[in-house]
């Protein structure tokens, strides 16, 4: 996929090598473990990646396409797993975003500088049990007290939740103000009163990291609020998302690259009636639809990150992005996995994991539903 710049087609081929040597050999293993990959976590920090959306002055890499580039990143990830992509997306991403938007100069020096080098580990924690796309009921409550806020409640779905050093919790401060009363706060994972619920097991996405949480009568410092006026966390939280939908749609696009790689090579390689399946029409023309559909995603997911970087409302982009993608993504992964036919089935062969994994980009960061009301309240005006 041409991503028409330089700086773009460079940052590709550094982190392309880097998956290509580092992830793909230890993709089957990370998710038959199900574990953090905190060795390759480390390592992402350590070449800078996790600045790939800020200014050198903030300690990132400053790029002129920021939005562009880190797309290309969880595309490339994507393509060696999924699962280690998402942990990387959210860190590189909302759960340092946010400290670098509305934090003060405390959090960034305490949890944004060593997020970026990957020494801390970043989690953003918005969704609870009965609080998933409607955030205005979220239920967690922060309580003013001297000196800070109490915080008391759960939350469920949190990436990186049980390895995380530090989350981005969003609360609210009075329900019956639903939505205008959501505010974000920085909680460190060391304090009393914060607890792992349980860690979540997974059949997509399984050595991504994901836990519920629990936060008992914890107290937060006032200045570990992040910035706002008056009903403005909210605001803040949605805009923290909305870029996000593009990373999460280049989640599906790197997924699917893998799934149609796979495929045309094993086309090559089995054999059927003295020539190889891929001369068969019913196949060439399978993979032909599978690589359509690759490039249809890649083209929004795309598209809206060069919108993203140039200031551009991207309310309608990044939605579309990730409803074409993450569904172009699935139909890719579940013909790729025909192809294979019973093989496909084994565990053996990254198929079914590829399948498995395109899942993900559908529902993580809202549902395909979620993404037609979006799209249809926008169209509406």
């Amino acid at each position: 996929m041409r991503t028409f710049c330089e700086e773009a087609e460079d940052f590709r081929g550094y982190i392309a090598k880097w998956v290509d040597e580092r992830l793909v050999p230890q993709a089957e293993a990370l998710d038959e473990a199900g574990g953090f990959a905190r060795e390759l976590t480390r390592e992402l920090g350590d070449l800078g990646y996790f600045g790939t959306m800020y200014p050198v002055e903030a300690g990132g890499s400053g790029l002129e396409n920021p939005n562009l580039c880190f797309a290309i990143l969880c595309e490339e990830l994507a393509r060696g797993s999924v699962g280690f992509a998402a942990g990387v997306c959210m860190q590189g991403s909302t759960a340092t975003h946010t400290l670098y938007e509305w934090g003060n100069d405390m959090m960034r020096e305490t949890y944004f500088a060593p997020a970026l080098r990957g020494e801390k580990i970043a989690a953003y924690a918005i969704t609870e049990p009965n609080a998933g796309s409607d955030a205005a009921s979220i239920a967690t409550r922060a309580t003013k007290v001297d000196g800070g806020w109490r915080l008391n409640g759960s939350k469920i779905f949190t990436s990186n939740g049980t390895v995380a050093d530090f989350i981005t919790v969003v609360a609210t401060t009075d329900p019956e103000r639903g939505g205008r009363a959501l505010e974000m706060f920085v909680v460190d994972t060391g304090w009393d009163g914060f607890r792992v619920g349980r860690k979540l097991d997974k059949f997509s996405v399984r050595c991504s990291d994901t836990a519920e949480l629990a936060f008992d009568d914890l107290f937060v410092p006032d200045d570990h609020m992040l910035a706002s006026e008056q009903g403005g966390g909210f605001r803040n939280a949605y805009r923290a998302l909305t870029v996000d939908r593009i990373f999460t749609a280049a989640l599906a696009v790197g997924n699917a690259r893998a799934a149609y790689v796979a495929a045309l090579r094993y086309a090559q390689e089995r054999s059927q009636f003295g020539q190889p399946i891929g001369k068969f029409q019913a196949i060439e023309f399978r993979l032909v639809d599978i690589y359509a559909r690759v490039q249809t995603a890649a083209l929004h997911t795309y598209a809206a990150a060069q919108m993203a970087d140039r200031g551009e409302d991207i309310t309608v982009s990044a939605a579309l992005a990730k409803l074409v993608a993450g569904n172009e993504g699935n139909a890719a992964c579940n013909e790729a996995m025909s192809i294979f036919g019973g093989y496909g089935l084994m565990q053996e062969y990254p198929a079914q994991r590829y399948l498995r994994d395109s899942h993900f980009p559908m529902i993580g960061g809202g549902t395909p539903d979620i993404m037609h009301k979006i799209i249809a309240k926008q169209l509406r005006h």
